[in-house]
């Protein structure tokens, strides 16, 4: 089965990974970066065009994932995307089409990859967070990835709406805490604001 070049959205990475190399086992696959990268970056483009240009006799797919993408790194594959070599696909994977530029997407197809998992699973107890538990639970995923970190704050501001209304002003601090996230601020530092937002709220 041939495959046609694409954007995946999801970030389920590893889901993806296991698919792809059970699907196209047949084809050449080429991982860029070999594990998820936060960031794409620069230096990474210039892998996937070094690599794309190394010839083969048979199908290589380049499968790019990462959480956020360098628009540097976007255009400067852009003429690449559009105008690969024989046998080179490419598939990109990532947890929003927005992280794309309008360039990028334009030659692509989109699709969204539907996950058996609803929403990652929390071990925090919202309802009975005491500063200890707290502790131990930041200690454990001071190092979560922002796609975490943003279902995370998801999680904890429906878990509070359960059992209270948020006003206005405290709707606003979540909507501020997701952006963060978004834009890459540490999780101890978001999580830390969070944990002293919700003492009014639990």
């Amino acid at each position: 089965m041939s495959f046609i070049s694409k954007i995946l959205i999801s970030s389920d990475f590893e889901m993806i990974k296991e698919k792809i190399q059970e699907e196209y086992k047949e084809s050449i696959l080429k991982f860029i970066p070999k594990t998820v990268a936060n960031e794409f970056l620069m230096d990474d483009a210039k892998e996937v065009q070094k690599e794309s240009f190394l010839a083969e006799n048979k199908e290589k797919i380049i499968v790019i994932m990462a959480n956020s993408f360098k628009n540097e790194a976007q255009n400067f594959l852009l003429k690449l995307f559009e105008e690969p070599p024989k046998n080179i696909k490419f598939l990109l994977v990532c947890p929003s089409k927005n992280l794309l530029l309008p360039t990028v997407r334009s030659r692509f197809i989109i699709e969204k990859h539907k996950t058996q998992k609803n929403d990652l699973k929390f071990d925090l107890d919202i309802q009975n967070l005491d500063l200890k538990s707290f502790f131990a639970f930041l200690q454990k995923n001071e190092n979560m990835d922002k796609v975490e970190l943003m279902e995370l704050i998801k999680y904890i501001s429906l878990s509070v709406c359960k059992n209270k209304s948020l006003n206005d002003e405290e709707l606003e601090y979540f909507y501020k805490f997701y952006e963060l996230a978004r834009l890459n601020s540490r999780p101890s530092l978001i999580l830390s604001a969070i944990f002293l937002l919700l003492q009014d709220n639990v």
